[in-house]
């Protein structure tokens, strides 16, 4: 089955007049914002721009060009490969790229990076990353379920606003992972006469929002505009709850990893989509919601704090170092969790307990639900 590597060799050879954009291009575009351009492109500047085929040689010429194909644990080593294919296509290669912005701010606990394409001169592409191999990145992840906005969703809302002041025509607006989150609040967030002007919101795999924020004017507002995408077996992207409606993917079974959109299934200019949701989606997504749920406010925010003072003991500041001393990193995590005051280890006991219970609960139920559909 095609993924995004085969799309560009198919399909590449077609201008956005011949075919218009789509989601499998925007995807393409999210995938190419995983790799580092700092110092390739002029930050925070939208009066100058490069084209992804000029952008791809500034690229591969650069002094440190080995640093920035390392995306790190979790982000697709290929992901270089996309940005290749793509300026080489005649579909992709003279699409500008301007107004980058890239944040990582360990005090604030945020990473942000936003880019801005220049699809053909009535349509930009506001693209948003998702969570890289930063902790930093990850911790900022969790604190969607503490605070009310997180710095990223705050510059994410500023980002849009500027874009749509320095450049005229209509704007896409999307994200993969937790850029698909930030996609949809700054979006939200736009004021009426910016609204206008977005034709499309794309979130592939990105994880919600609360309650009380899904139930808003301003989220109502733009649920015409939603277009979410999830694999068959999605975690991140179930999280919290969801503004609008949204499509299953078919992806390889990789489970935890069929967040990687290389995993995801392409036929033509769409996606190959499904019914429903693998069984294991269900269960762990309702598991962690449910628990997330349960937990008063303050306990959520004592276990995320705690949980990443110990994993910042380690020393690590990515997900790859982490894992390149794993045996070292757990003997200092355990250490860590020794050194706990004796009332913060039974909250975090206490939490896990009731992850755990979730979790054994909702395996029991989707047990019972194929038993009465068997006729058992």
């Amino acid at each position: 089955m095609a993924n995004l590597t085969d799309y560009l060799k198919w399909r590449g050879d077609l201008t956005f007049e011949a075919s218009p954009f789509s989601e499998i291009d925007a995807l393409v575009l999210c995938q190419i914002s995983y790799l580092h351009f700092d110092g390739l492109l002029s930050k925070d500047s939208f009066t100058e721009s490069v084209s992804l085929g000029n952008l791809y040689k500034k690229f591969t010429s650069a002094e440190d060009y080995e640093r920035r194909i390392d995306v790190g644990l979790l982000i697709n080593k290929k992901t270089v490969e996309v940005l290749k294919l793509a300026s080489e296509s005649v579909r992709f290669k003279d699409v500008s790229v301007t107004g980058y912005v890239s944040i990582l701010d360990p005090e604030k606990e945020e990473q942000f990076t936003a880019f801005t394409y220049k699809i053909t001169n009535k349509l930009n592409y506001v693209c948003y990353r998702g969570t890289d191999d930063t902790l930093v990145g990850w911790k900022e992840d969790f604190n969607l379920a503490i605070e009310e906005q997180v710095p990223a969703q705050q510059d994410a809302k500023k980002y849009l606003e500027d874009a749509m002041k320095a450049l005229k025509g209509d704007f896409t607006v999307g994200g993969h992972s937790k850029g698909g989150n930030l996609a949809i609040f700054a979006s939200a967030m736009s004021n009426p006469k910016n609204l206008k002007r977005i034709k499309y919101i794309y979130n592939f795999d990105g994880p919600g929002f609360t309650k009380k924020r899904i139930k808003s004017q301003e989220f109502y507002q733009i649920i015409p505009l939603i277009r979410s995408y999830y694999p068959q077996l999605s975690i991140v992207g179930m999280l919290f709850e969801h503004a609008g409606e949204y499509r299953v993917v078919e992806s390889d079974p990789a489970g935890i990893m069929s967040h990687d959109p290389f995993k995801w299934h392409i036929l033509g200019r769409e996606f190959v989509t499904l019914e429903n949701f693998d069984k294991e989606t269900v269960v762990i997504s309702d598991s962690l919601n449910t628990w997330m749920n349960q937990l008063k406010p303050e306990q959520t925010a004592i276990f995320v704090d705690t949980l990443f003072k110990i994993i910042k003991s380690t020393g690590a500041k990515t997900n790859t170092e982490f894992e390149e001393n794993k045996w070292l990193n757990s003997i200092k995590i355990a250490n860590a969790i020794r050194k706990l005051d004796p009332e913060l280890r039974k909250i975090m006991e206490a939490v896990v307990k009731d992850l755990f219970k979730a979790i054994t609960d909702n395996v029991s139920w989707v047990k019972n639900r194929q038993s009465k559909k068997q006729g058992v």
